[in-house]
This record gives structure tokens, C-alpha cells and sequence, in this order.
């Protein structure tokens, strides 16, 4: 009598068999396209790994061959990665990249923690909406340990695309949005403020016009930053064309201690505003820029399961930050 085999576990084995057949990418062939890419020379390849350089070309040779394509160019002055081994590189790097943070993780559960979350932010959640869900968080999962980066989008989002991060508060800069990422929004928009010193020449003044302003030093984010984009945009529309007199930096370090023993100014977001003006270190000027930025989101990895903890967390930001429903990049 012949069994039948339920279509579900046949689709189960096909997979196991698609996973069995990738997993023949050996551990070393894994570390030679990193050494490959981060030397560009079968030589020093060789040397890093302690092989020979004719057992790393012998080992290259049969990934090219079992992929049946050729991974890197080779020249008269070293190697450069083809199309294909540009992405064979790039999930080398998140392999070795997630390895090494599993045995941080694994590091950290045998000393008695709960678990590890890596976090990046940009500023404009870090006064309310992330204080707030990291002490609720912090409350409920005491022993888990919590990695904090506030920076700007377009250095921390590379940094979750890395595996450095589990994920990130912000906006997916424009020249990252192929990549595998998905964004949940938070409903609000966020506005940007002037902020002087509270003695500021400007800082009775009820009104103020661009005009007032033009000539003095701003305090601007690094230039390719989304809010250093929409700043630059609302300029222009204040016609506001001329060269400006600029300081940039992310560090809000730096922006109050700059801010505090000069007449420069600087553009925040508003909720920032209104944290430093609460106890006295600035004052917002009455001035409206024209613009809304987009709205900030909890950025993911669409091919990366998240820990328990890292879950929890993202549970906590949805319940003191309203969103909008999960919107993935193009992949």
C-alpha cells in the first residue's frame, strides 16, 4: 500500500534541500570573500586567513564554480569584485557581522543578562517618545541591556543594513531605499524650531523675518542628512539663496555649548526645542520655517527575526508612539 506524503512536508523537503545545498558555501569561503574585498589582493588574502596563496585561489575557484559565475575580476595590480561578487561580499559581511553579535549576545546571557538590544535613533524621538519607551521597557525587563546610538539617518540606517543595529529610529535616506528594509511610520510629522541663546539679540523680539537672521552663523546637520535636506529646502523657499555662514555637527553637545557663549543659531526639532528651552539652555525663536519633515518610523530588517527582547522593546515605542501601518522599501 503506498503512503502519501502530504504536499506541505514535500515542500519542506525541497527546502531543506535548497538550505543543504547553499550551507556547501564553506565557513572559509565565507571569510575569504571578506579578506577579498578588504585587501583586494590574493596575497594578502592568503595571509590574513594563514593559507597559501594557491589553496585561497583553489578555494575561490570552487565557490565561482559551484555559484557558476565569477565573483572577482583579477588584474594586473589586484582583484575587483564583479556585479556577483559584490553581492556575494555583502552577505559575507552580514554573516560574519551577525555571528559576531550572537556571540556578544550569547557573552552577555551567560554573565546573567536578559539580552541585548542594539537601538539607533535620531534626535527629535530621544526627549519623549523613546525616554518614555525605554524606562517602561527598562521597568518590565531589568536585566536586559540596552545599546544606545543617536546620530542621523543616513549613518545609522548603513549601520542596521550592517547587522550593528536591530533597529533604528528615523527615516530611510533616499539613496538607501533598495535595500531590504521596512519602515513603520509614526503618525506624527515633525517640525523644526530656530533656537538661540536665551540672551540673544533676537530673543524679545515677538516676530522675526528671515531677514533678521541672514547673516548670522547657523548650526546645520552634515550635509546629506534628511534634515539638513529639508533645512536647505526651507531656505530656499524663504529666499533665502545666499552662501550662508554654516557649523555643522549631530552632537546637540556641541550645538549648546556653541549656542551658549555666541549669537550662532541653530535648527532642531521642535520637541528637542522644547526640552533644553524647559530648563533655560536655549530659547526658541519666533520664526516659522516652512517646512515639516517626514515622518520618523521604527526601521526593521525584513530578513532579520528580531529577539525577544528586541520585540518587546518595539512593542513599548508602538504603544507611546501612534503608527501608521508597516511600509516596506523596494527590495
Amino acid at each position: 500500500m503506498a503512503l502519501s506524503v502530504p504536499n506541505s512536508l514535500m515542500d519542506q523537503g525541497e527546502k531543506s534541500e535548497r538550505v543543504r545545498k547553499l550551507l556547501k558555501i564553506s565557513v572559509r569561503q565565507i571569510v575569504l570573500l571578506n579578506a577579498l574585498d578588504e585587501f583586494r589582493n590574493m596575497g594578502r588574502a592568503a595571509i590574513s586567513m594563514h593559507m597559501t596563496q594557491p589553496a585561497v585561489s583553489h578555494l575561490l575557484q570552487q565557490l565561482e564554480e559551484k555559484l557558476g559565475v565569477k565573483l572577482f575580476e583579477r588584474l594586473p595590480r589586484g582583484m575587483e569584485p564583479t556585479i556577483y561578487g559584490e553581492v556575494m561580499v555583502r552577505y559575507a559581511k552580514s554573516v560574519i557581522h551577525d555571528f559576531e553579535h550572537a556571540e556578544a549576545e550569547i557573552a552577555e546571557l551567560s554573565q546573567g543578562a536578559s539580552g541585548l538590544v542594539r537601538i539607533g535613533s535620531v534626535i527629535e524621538p530621544v526627549p519623549f517618545l523613546l525616554t518614555k519607551s525605554l524606562l517602561a521597557f527598562k521597568a518590565e525587563n531589568p536585566g536586559v541591556r540596552i545599546s544606545l546610538e543617536v546620530g542621523t539617518s543616513d549613518t545609522l540606517v548603513p549601520l542596521l543594513i550592517r547587522g550593528d543595529l536591530d533597529l533604528v529610529l528615523g527615516r530611510i535616506p533616499d539613496q538607501l531605499h533598495n535595500q531590504n528594509l521596512e519602515i513603520v511610520f509614526f503618525e506624527m510629522g515633525e517640525h523644526m524650531s530656530v533656537i538661540a541663546r536665551p540672551g540673544h539679540r533676537l530673543a524679545s523680539k515677538k516676530k522675526i523675518d528671515f531677514s533678521d537672521i541672514s547673516d548670522a552663523t547657523w548650526i546645520l546637520h552634515p550635509v546629506g542628512s534628511p534634515i539638513r535636506l529639508r533645512i536647505e529646502s526651507a531656505l530656499k523657499q524663504a529666499g533665502m539663496t545666499a552662501k550662508l555662514d554654516i557649523v555643522e555637527t549631530a552632537s546637540l553637545l556641541a550645538t549648546t555649548a556653541m549656542i551658549e557663549e555666541s549669537d550662532m543659531i541653530a535648527v532642531v526639532p521642535h520637541d528637542v526645542a522644547q526640552h533644553y528651552a524647559k530648563y533655560g539652555m536655549v530659547t526658541i525663536l519666533p520664526i516659522k520655517l516652512p517646512t515639516l519633515m517626514v515622518n520618523p518610523g521604527m526601521i526593521t530588517r525584513k530578513a532579520k527575526t528580531l529577539s525577544p527582547a528586541a520585540q518587546k522593546l518595539l512593542h513599548c515605542l508602538k504603544q507611546y508612539g501612534k503608527v501608521l501601518s508597516a511600509i516596506p522599501s523596494a527590495s
